[in-house]
C-alpha cells in the first residue's frame, strides 16, 4: 500500500519526510550516464520559465465543436511551456525520499502530486486514451497552480535568500583565512578538485533509478523506473547522489591519526566547497589545503599531492579522482595578471594574502549555476572548514 506523502518546511530546502515503499519486483534500471542532469536541467528550465514570465502553454480553442489545444509562442529569453507538457511525469524520477530540496523543486514535486494533471500520465509518458486538448487544459491549470503557491510559499524570495547565502560563504572564508594568518608566519595553499569517474565500477558504485505512480486506492507510491534503457552504461552514484558524495568528503576528512597521518600533520587548515558542474553537472569539491610552509618544503608538495590523490582514491572505493589545479595551462597567463594566489604565502604581506583571500572567495563562492539544489539533509553544510 502507499503511504501518504508529508510536505513541510515549504518556505526553505523543503525535507520530504514520507517513507517510500520498497521497491517493485523487475528489471533493476540504474540512472545512465547524463540522465540525472539532463532532466534536472529541463526541470530548472521549466520552473524558471513558470516563476519569471506569466507565460501560458496552449491556447483552448474551440473549433466545430471541438476542442483544440494551440501551443502558444514562448518568451524572449525563455522557452515555451508547452514542449515540457511531455516531460513533466519523468521529472518525479527526481524526487527521492528523505532528501532535502530547495524551495522551487519542492513546489514542483508537491503540486505535480496533488493535481489531476498527474492523471493523465501512465508509466511516465502522456496516456494514449487522453484527449490532448483536455490534458493541455489541465497543464495549463498545473502551471497556474504552481504560480499560485510559489506566491503563497514565497519561493521566489528563498530563491533570493539562497543565491545571496553566497555572500555569507564569502564572509566566513575572509574570516578562516584571517585566522589562520594570525596563527601562522607562513602558508603553502595546495588547491585540487576532487571529483569522480563517470561511469560506475560496479552495482555497488551505481544508483538504481526510481520512479513514481499512483494506484487506485493506494495514493503515490514509488517503483523501479520503467524509463527506456539508452546506452547502458550507469553514472557513478556519488556524481548525482548528494548524500554519498558528502559522505565520502567527511570520510577523506576524518580520522587523520591512521594511516595517512604524514599527510595531515603537517596540514593546519582546510576549505572545502562541493559544487555541481562539468558536461554531466556532476558532485566535485573543490578543495584548498593550508600547509605550515615552515614544516613543508617545496620539494615535498608532489608526495602530498599524491597522498591526497591516494586517500581520495580510497574513501571513494576506487572511484575518486583529482585534478592539481597547480598545473593548469593558464597559470602563466594569471601570473602575468597578477591573480595567481597559490605559491607559498608571507603572513606578515597583506597584499599577498588579500591576493589570496579574493583567489579563494572567487573560485569557492560564486554563482554560476553549480550550487547544490538537492542535499541529504536540511542543514547538510556544502562548504566545510577545519584543520
Amino acid at each position: 500500500m502507499g503511504r501518504s506523502v508529508n510536505h513541510i518546511n515549504q518556505s526553505g530546502f523543503g525535507y520530504n519526510a514520507f517513507v517510500g515503499n520498497q521497491p517493485s519486483s523487475g528489471f533493476v534500471r540504474y540512472w545512465e550516464i547524463g540522465e540525472y542532469a539532463e532532466l534536472m536541467q529541463q526541470l530548472e528550465c521549466f520552473l524558471e520559465t513558470v516563476l519569471e514570465t506569466d507565460q501560458v502553454p496552449f491556447d483552448i480553442r474551440d473549433q466545430a465543436g471541438q476542442q483544440r489545444a494551440v501551443r502558444n509562442l514562448g518568451y524572449s529569453g525563455y522557452r515555451s511551456l508547452s514542449g515540457f507538457m511531455f516531460q513533466c511525469a519523468l521529472w518525479m524520477d527526481l524526487y527521492w525520499p528523505g532528501y532535502a530540496y530547495s524551495a522551487d523543486l519542492q513546489l514542483f514535486f508537491d503540486c505535480f502530486m496533488q493535481h489531476p494533471f498527474a492523471q493523465v500520465f501512465s508509466n511516465g509518458t502522456l496516456s494514449s486514451n487522453v484527449d490532448k486538448a483536455v490534458a493541455a487544459n489541465l497543464y495549463n491549470d498545473f502551471v497556474g497552480c504552481l504560480r499560485m503557491e510559489a506566491v503563497r510559499r514565497g519561493v521566489r524570495k528563498w530563491l533570493w535568500n539562497w543565491r545571496g547565502n553566497l555572500s555569507s560563504q564569502e564572509t566566513s572564508i575572509r574570516e578562516y583565512i584571517g585566522t589562520l594568518q594570525a596563527r601562522h608566519k607562513t602558508l603553502l595553499p595546495v588547491r585540487v578538485d576532487l571529483y569522480y569517474a563517470d561511469y560506475a565500477a560496479d552495482d555497488n558504485d551505481a544508483l538504481v533509478r526510481m520512479g513514481w505512480t499512483m494506484e487506485p486506492g493506494a495514493g503515490w507510491m514509488q517503483v523501479l523506473s520503467n524509463a527506456p534503457i539508452g546506452h547502458g552504461r550507469a553514472e557513478t552514484r556519488a556524481r548525482i547522489d548528494p548524500r554519498v558524495a558528502m559522505q565520502d568528503r567527511d570520510l577523506f576528512f576524518g580520522n587523520r591519526r591512521g594511516v595517512d597521518r604524514t599527510l595531515f600533520d603537517p596540514m593546519v587548515g582546510h576549505i572545502c566547497k562541493m559544487e555541481q558542474g562539468g558536461r554531466h553537472r556532476a558532485n566535485h569539491f573543490h578543495c584548498i589545503f593550508f600547509f605550515d610552509a615552515q614544516q613543508v618544503r617545496q620539494d615535498q608538495l608532489y608526495a602530498l599531492k599524491y597522498a591526497i590523490a591516494d586517500r581520495w582514491r580510497r574513501v571513494t572505493r576506487g572511484q575518486g579522482l583529482m585534478f592539481d589545479c597547480h598545473e593548469r595551462a593558464d597559470q602563466a597567463r594569471l601570473r602575468a595578471q597578477g591573480r595567481w594566489a597559490i605559491d607559498a604565502i608571507d603572513c606578515a604581506d597583506p597584499a599577498q594574502i588579500a591576493r589570496l583571500v579574493d583567489y579563494v572567495a572567487s573560485y569557492l563562492a560564486k554563482d554560476d549555476g553549480q550550487m547544490i539544489r538537492v542535499k541529504p539533509t536540511l542543514k547538510a553544510w556544502t562548504l566545510t572548514t577545519g584543520r
